[in-house]
């Protein structure tokens, strides 16, 4: 070992943003000596502030042609990565988005120190924990480590949490952007994860899935603060290509879910002064100050074009009021699920009604109720009496208390003109409340869903636990279940490690357990995907030859998000509440996940994940010749 070895720090810039200056300075105070930004071979002209740092000797810019799907350059950059580290030595090498800090909190403060307190180890796998927007809504150019006040709360298990790996320098052939992967170049490396302590073997995120001891945050961890505030969030975005931006519903979610972020940290607050006296000499370096101040007037001329062509979404919205701590902490947090859309136009501002309230208030032209409990509330729209969805609220939609949230699927549901019950929750509970339940039977008990021609239920995650479980109060029911958990009760799921708040939730309960609430509907669909072990175990307990598993590779937990992007969620709801869906057209439908990035990144690291590299290569390969032929 060097007596003082090296950090190869590096990372990939497909825009410049006036933090990167910081990003470095504070890398660079931990001890990163070597640092390589991967770049787009066509920017010449566009980086003013690296080419200047490039001519400083601070970075070394390594030009690559740029992936049509930009999302996937972040992986693409960590394989260009592992190259240059493979042919290194004496240190260690880390990669790392720019939106990225690596956090050390061992005695030291650098990765050397980290690593000697880590008894000289191989690999550290730190978690990487995300910061939300803290309730800042301005965008101001320049540094952005003050804003990491807030974040989500830490990961509960594998499957959930993302990593990022200080790797011993020519150890691996390669790496994703989690952790190095390959033969090792020399017996028995050895790993450790953010406490310093040993990994369970063998290295891969399948096998971690149920392990304990692998997630640790004692000594190092990953800072990534992808929304400082609304608006550099929003200009992060419209500096994409514009087939990459994410639409408005995905943004509106994820600013919903950076806002949810409440969870107390003080970031990288203890480092301030260094960071401030590493930019400034930076600053003095020829050519950076002006470079910098090119990026910052850049960022505020979008950002003024951003508020002339988006005024309402830039709009600060109104805070929002929790009634409970159990409500105000974010916990057990997932994407938005693709059905559960915005709304058509932008929110009602004053006194206009929702558009599912406008349907049954005195002015409305449909019948229906609105009954508010105590932490729940039902919704129901009679359209046609020949179709009613019932559809149950996942953890996404939560923490949305505004006066403009909507049912789960309302659009979907009203563009059918079915008849529609939403049961919309306020808190994680995975509809384990006594009032509730008792509500839903008296409705039963009353004909409520008798009345109906043909009653489908509905929902994803927590929702499609509650699909299936409450499935025996409509019975002849169509079930339309996405990634459902079939109960949280701890002695019949001990495996289940995930969702600690509805874990602690009253399971002596009726409707516990969904594996025995669906014998008498007609039909059951679970989408689930069979490579991700959670879900798939909660899955394999059901059972019934009324019960069909549609199997969606490699979606993970998001099964209706990988299928809205693939354009294929409408299409198999709409099958399905038209009495067409089989699992014969679900597959034949599902085939064009093929041509999605998302599905081809997933595949490949299950692949190697299992040690398969070459088999990796070859999917590779096979996806480029798929993308080409659908180009020409």
């Amino acid at each position: 070992m060097a007596a003082n070895p090296k950090l190869f720090l590096s990372s990939f810039v497909l825009n410049e943003s006036s933090d990167l200056l910081e990003w470095i300075s504070y890398h660079k105070s931990i001890g990163a000596s070597d640092i390589h930004i991967f770049v787009g071979s066509k920017s010449d002209g566009e980086r003013p502030l690296l080419d200047a740092l490039a001519d400083a000797g601070v970075v070394t810019l390594q030009p690559v042609p740029v992936d049509p799907e930009t999302s996937e350059e972040m992986r693409n950059s960590a394989l260009r990565a592992a190259t240059l580290e493979a042919r290194q030595s004496g240190g260690y090498g880390l990669f790392l988005a720019p939106d990225e800090y690596l956090r050390i909190t061992a005695k030291g403060g650098t990765v050397q120190a980290l690593m000697k307190a880590c008894k000289d180890a191989d690999v550290l796998c730190a978690p990487v924990l995300e910061f939300g927007t803290g309730g800042r809504h301005k965008h101001m150019p320049g540094p952005v480590l003050s804003t990491a006040t807030h974040r989500a709360p830490l990961p509960d298990a594998v499957p959930e949490c993302s990593f990022r790996s200080i790797v011993r320098l020519g150890l691996y052939p390669s790496r994703t952007p989690d952790m190095p992967t390959g033969p090792a170049q020399k017996p028995d490396p050895k790993w450790v994860n953010g406490s310093g302590k040993a990994m369970p073997r063998p290295y891969s995120r399948a096998a971690w899935s149920d392990a304990k001891g692998v997630i640790g945050t004692d000594k190092a961890t990953i800072l990534k603060l992808s929304a400082p505030s609304v608006e550099t969030y929003l200009l992060r975005m419209n500096a994409l290509p514009e087939k990459n931006r994410p639409d408005a519903a995905t943004v509106a979610a994820r600013l919903q879910g950076f806002a949810a972020m409440t969870e107390p940290d003080p970031g990288l607050a203890s480092h301030s002064a260094t960071i401030d006296t590493q930019i400034a000499a930076l600053l003095a370096l020829p050519g950076i100050a002006a470079a910098q101040e090119t990026v910052c007037a850049r960022e505020r001329a979008a950002l003024e074009n951003l508020r002339m062509s988006e005024p309402v979404i830039l709009a600060p919205a109104p805070a929002k009021q929790t009634t409970s701590p159990d409500e105000a902490m974010p916990d057990d947090t997932e994407a938005d699920d693709g059905l559960g859309e915005t709304p058509d136009s932008t929110p009602a501002q004053g006194p206009g009604l929702p558009a599912w309230f406008a349907e049954i208030h005195t002015s409305g032209d449909r019948q229906g109720f609105y009954t508010r409990l105590a932490n729940h509330a039902l919704v129901c729209i009679r359209r046609d009496d020949a179709r009613l969805v019932v559809t149950f609220d996942n953890l996404s939609n939560v923490n949305d208390l505004s006066f403009t949230r909507e049912p789960w699927a309302y659009k979907f549901v009203r563009d059918n003109n079915c008849s529609h019950l939403s049961v919309m929750a306020r808190r994680k509970d995975w509809f384990r409340d006594p009032q509730l339940i008792e509500h839903l039977q008296t409705l039963a008990a009353n004909g409520f869903f008798r009345e109906f021609g043909k009653v489908f239920m509905t929902g994803t995650s927590m929702g499609g636990f509650a699909a299936l479980a409450f499935a025996s109060l409509a019975p002849g029911a169509t079930i339309i279940s996405f990634n459902p958990q079939t109960t949280l009760d701890e002695t019949l799921v001990p495996w289940e490690k995930r969702f600690r708040m509805g874990r602690q939730r009253d399971w002596s309960l009726p409707f516990s357990d969904s594996a025995y609430e669906i014998d008498d509907i007609e039909k059951a669909f679970v989408l689930y995907d069979p490579f991700f072990e959670p879900d798939r175990r909660h899955v394999e307990r059901l059972e019934g030859d009324n019960v069909h598993l549609l199997k969606s590779w490699c979606t993970g937990h998001f099964t209706p998000v990988f299928l809205r992007r693939a354009n294929l969620l409408k299409p198999i709801m709409q099958h399905a509440i038209d009495n067409t869906l089989t699992p014969e057209l679900f597959y034949s439908l599902y085939r064009a996940r093929r041509g999605l990035p998302w599905y081809r990144k997933s595949l490949e690291s299950y692949l190697q994940d299992r040690g398969r590299p070459e088999l990796a290569l070859r999917a590779r390969s096979a996806f480029r010749k798929l993308r080409k032929q659908a180009a020409e």
